[in-house]
């Protein structure tokens, strides 16, 4: 038994130790995201059952799901767009990256690339605004019946915004490395027919 543990412990000196990894953070984002909308679920029903039943809503329900869809979307935006679920038109990168697999895949790039862009904007859009929620800690709701502050939703954006702008980012880079390593290829075997 002693010998085990000691192999164990050897094992576990030699192996690197685990490093920050950007994969992980917005796996937990959407996971964060997904728990929070399962939560929403419970909260609707929970309301609706208490207006059918009891004749007593849940006070809050229509600030808190308007302000979580927001939140929802910017914390699974990063994830999303990692596993190709972004919602887009590609038949014309299919159909380039079928007939000409260097342009689809610069093209695909450029893609990424604009929206690494955009995303840069909208933080960049989004800052004043969380700024003044938290400045004058702004909130929805009515005064003694319900009130929620914004500012989280606002500083959730920012953080979705980085992380989907750095995942547009990286998909570029990889779109762009393919689309050389493809024009590299394609170079050697004209070379070698001739």
């Amino acid at each position: 038994m002693g010998r085990k543990q000691d192999r164990r412990e050897r094992a576990a000196a030699l192996r690197p130790p685990r490093r920050f990894s950007f994969d992980a953070v917005i796996s937990v984002m959407n996971s964060i995201g997904t728990g929070w909308v399962f939560v929403l679920l419970v909260i609707i029903n929970l309301d609706i059952g208490g207006r059918a039943l009891f004749n007593h809503p849940i006070r809050g329900v229509p600030e808190i799901v308007s302000l979580s869809i927001v939140a929802c979307v910017f914390l699974q935006i990063a994830h999303t767009l990692k596993v190709g679920r972004l919602t887009r038109s590609d038949i014309l990168l299919n159909w380039l990256q079928r007939t000409n697999p260097r342009v689809g895949l610069f093209c695909e790039g450029l893609y990424h690339l604009i929206g690494a862009v955009l995303m840069a904007v909208l933080f960049q859009a989004s800052i004043p605004l969380f700024t003044r929620a938290w400045r004058i800690d702004e909130y929805v709701g009515a005064e003694g019946d319900f009130m929620a502050p914004i500012w989280p939703v606002k500083l959730i954006i920012l953080i979705g915004c980085v992380a989907g702008a750095l995942q547009f980012f990286l998909l570029a880079w990889r779109n762009f490395r393919q689309a050389l390593i493809a024009g590299r290829g394609s170079e050697q075997a004209q070379g070698g027919k001739s």
